[in-house]
């Protein structure tokens, strides 16, 4: 198991790619439940928990869906179940780090609570995100990084502006 959590922390820095995990549904199943687990707490402080859940269920659903087009489309269906691995387990490593950031921000009660350290980290962490998305792109599908980053920007503002239209949030 360390072995994986290295190669997923490698992942996130840039220095390994979707090829270098193993090829297995077991492993792509669990590491699934636990993007769905890590995208509900992520979700939870701003909606209640069935509303959560459903968004964790959507935003998987478009990974998938994302990840199976690109990958369709570019005839590299071979690498559908790496390249899922690695997007959902860079994903829970990366929700992680978000988790007490998404708590402070909506612990605030109004954008002038906010502190600056914890919206420039919240950048940062989304910059970086959409980094490592780009970094998996490119090794799934064989394409440069700039490419790579407008996949990963135009598939997160897709799926950001469904999930906002789906669950809107009620104040």
């Amino acid at each position: 198991m360390s072995r994986l959590l290295t190669i997923w922390f490698d992942i996130c820095l840039l220095r390994a790619g979707p090829q270098d995990l193993p090829v297995s549904r077991v492993l792509l199943g669990l590491v699934l439940a636990g993007y769905l687990l890590v995208s509900t707490l992520v979700t939870l402080p701003g909606y209640p928990v069935a509303t959560a859940m459903q968004i964790a269920v959507t935003d998987l659903g478009l990974l998938l869906a994302f990840a199976a087009s690109l990958l369709f489309i570019t005839g590299n269906m071979v690498r559908l179940n790496q390249t899922l691995t690695a997007l959902a387990g860079s994903g829970v490593l990366l929700g992680l780090l978000a988790l007490p950031l998404v708590q402070s921000l909506y612990q605030a009660q109004d954008a002038e609570q906010v502190s600056v350290a914890v919206l420039l980290f919240w950048l940062l962490l989304m910059g970086w995100s959409l980094l490592v998305v780009a970094h998996i792109i490119r090794h799934a599908v064989s394409v440069t990084l700039p490419i790579g980053v407008g996949l990963s920007v135009l598939y997160t503002l897709v799926a950001m502006q469904l999930i906002t239209t789906l669950f809107p949030q009620v104040n």
